[in-house]
């Protein structure tokens, strides 16, 4: 009993390494491969920034604080980069990753590049709750118009102004944008100030209404921007104001000027992901949601790709939630790591591989900057790190968050609910439809974008046809295929048809556990089935098993007690002679004799 106790847990022991060998063997430790990707990143820099180009020498000194003085040294003068063919986009990045630099002249330098953007149009709303005179003022040019009690308005309203909107607004003509514009009512009133992108329905509302009594006063100003692109571009940048406009926030400009434009043209840029750069500007959880629910879900891949390439979006995208833990988060760090080059980094591209390192698992290096660091580590001290003006609590300028855009807060950011970001919690066995899932502080199934929870019906789509099964995405085991769902934001996922990876010895290591189980089970017949092939190749005998009494023998074995017989010959043939010799003067003796003639009888019948 002993023995089969130990050999049970043997057997116990043998499997659980085998299953451990082989988990350790597929899916090596978060840690470990992402210390394989700072390596890599490292050994691509190797201490020589110079062969590197501008951006991946920004990237590389966000990541690991690297390229510091090459990329200084890359720059016109210290305001703006490259030198010699200074762009906006990329001076924006070369001071986010100079954080802690005097950037004084690249600030300057990057607000001369603004102007004003042509894809605008802007309005006047003046309104009251009865009929009334309004006078209206600007540079030196006054005018009286009326406002009717349906809200139309009738009068000449100079060159600035003109009526649009079925007489319900004022267009503001473009060279009027930086002019300050005088109301004043006898009844009271309010202004609004009104854009939208030309060629759209929509309307949108710039910074609130302003209200005065009878006889008060108004002034609205339209402050509208964008940047250019660079110092040889005339015309708006989307991409590259996005940056700048980022940055000039994190260096507390007051960038509200740049939202119309920013606000206005999202839709038409999706390609930059401007979701990502607005959340980090407005903390706005419109933006947050947005962003999230533009994440891929294909099979166990989940990342974002709005451009042409998926690792810098990726990248991107989870940029501005350095700080917080989602589930979205947790998915895209796993197909991260599953997508890994051998090396560590991600398709051999420095800048993506920096980035990557940079958004998703920063590191702080601020040790091995040459200029002396005095401030203390946020985390350490029992603080957070939170985004630039997400801060609820009292902020800690004295102490160091890792990485740039984030600020030490006495309170952790809150996560919002599903109820706070404006969805409904979807239970398990409902789709989101019309609208996109994503992850709040209480659920996972956060039914967002104006979607509403419907049970999951099985109908005949093309999919179930074709023994699939549609899901809103593929489990790990699956591989999605094209074919038609019954909604139309599902994937229809199919088992995987290629092989799971194999490992010879783990096999081995398996198949030799089996066998053991084998030979406890069937022990005793083994020992037998051995003993049978053993003594084909040996003439003993297997010993007798104890208390049994020995099988007997077929013929003695040689003894002195046993005389030596004969053996009865089969074949014919003539025997030599036996007769022994008879010495010379000796006569043959009696018993001799009857030797003799035994031995002749015996020659006769072999005859």
């Amino acid at each position: 009993m002993i023995k089969k106790s130990v050999l049970g847990i043997l057997i116990m022991f043998l499997v659980i390494s085998s299953f451990s060998l082989l988990q350790a063997q597929e899916n090596s430790t978060e840690e470990e491969k992402i210390d394989k990707a700072y390596s890599c990143l490292e050994d691509k820099i190797e201490e020589n920034c110079d062969s590197l180009t501008t951006e991946e020498k920004i990237f590389s000194l966000l990541a690991i604080n690297k390229c510091k003085t090459e990329l200084i040294e890359d720059s016109s003068n210290e305001e703006c980069w490259p030198s010699g063919n200074c762009k906006l986009k990329t001076t924006s990045q070369a001071v986010l990753a100079l954080d802690n630099s005097n950037m004084d002249e690249a600030q300057q330098w990057i607000l001369s590049q603004r102007k004003t953007p042509s894809e605008l149009i802007w309005y006047l709303q003046i309104e009251s709750g009865e009929q009334t005179t309004c006078k209206i003022d600007y540079e030196g040019f006054s005018t009286t118009i009326q406002i009717e009690e349906d809200k139309k308005i009738s009068g000449d309203a100079g060159q600035c102004l003109s009526l649009a909107q079925d007489n319900y607004w004022l267009e503001i003509s473009s060279f009027c944008y930086d002019k300050e514009i005088s109301v004043s009512c006898d009844k009271d009133f309010s202004t609004t100030l009104l854009f939208q992108k030309q060629g759209s329905s929509i309307i949108q509302i710039f910074q609130g209404t302003s209200s005065a009594v009878a006889g008060g006063t108004t002034i609205e100003k339209v402050e509208s921007f964008c940047f250019k692109g660079g110092q040889s571009e005339n015309f708006c940048n989307y991409e590259a104001s996005l940056w700048a406009a980022l940055i000039l926030n994190s260096l507390g400009e007051d960038i509200s000027s740049y939202l119309p434009y920013l606000i206005t043209l999202a839709e038409d840029n999706e390609r930059f992901l401007p979701e990502a750069f607005l959340y980090l500007i407005t903390n706005s959880q419109e933006y947050s949601n947005s962003l999230l629910s533009k994440q891929k879900k294909i099979g166990d891949q989940y990342y974002w790709q709005e451009s042409s390439d998926k690792y810098y979006d990726t990248a991107l995208a989870l940029f501005p939630f350095k700080q917080e833990t989602l589930t979205e988060k947790t998915n895209s760090k796993q197909w991260l790591l599953k997508t890994q080059d051998n090396d560590g980094c991600w398709l051999d591209n420095t800048r993506n591989t920096a980035f990557i390192l940079a958004s998703i698992w920063p590191r702080d290096f601020s040790g091995d900057d040459d200029d002396d660091d005095d401030s203390l580590d946020c985390i350490s001290s029992g603080n957070y790190c939170v985004n630039k003006g997400s801060c609820e609590g009292q902020i800690l300028s004295e102490y160091y968050c890792v990485g740039t855009l984030a600020e030490c807060c006495t309170i952790p950011l809150k996560q919002q609910t599903c109820a706070e970001k404006g969805g409904i919690i979807c239970s398990s066995n409902q789709i989101c439809s019309g609208g996109d899932f994503i992850s709040a502080a209480n659920t996972n199934n956060c039914c967002i974008n104006g979607g509403s929870c419907q049970i999951l019906q099985i109908v005949d789509s093309e999919c179930l046809e074709q023994g699939g099964t549609c899901r809103t995405s593929c489990l790990n085991d699956e591989q999605e295929v094209f074919y038609e769902c019954e909604f139309a934001g599902d994937a229809c996922c199919k088992l995987q048809t290629s092989p799971p990876p194999s490992f010879p010895w783990i096999w081995i290591l398996l198949i030799l556990i089996v066998l053991i189980i084998i030979g406890i089970i069937f022990k005793d017949k083994l020992r037998d089935f051995w003993f049978k092939t053993k003594s084909k190749f040996k003439k003993s005998k297997p010993r007798p098993k104890p208390g049994h009494r020995p099988y007997p023998q077929r013929r003695p074995a040689i003894s002195p007690h046993y005389p030596i017989r004969k053996p009865v010959m089969r074949e014919r043939r003539i025997l030599p002679s036996l007769q022994r010799p008879i010495m010379p003067g000796k006569s043959p003796s009696k018993s001799q004799k009857e030797l003799d003639d035994v031995l002749r009888k015996l020659k006769e019948m072999g005859k």
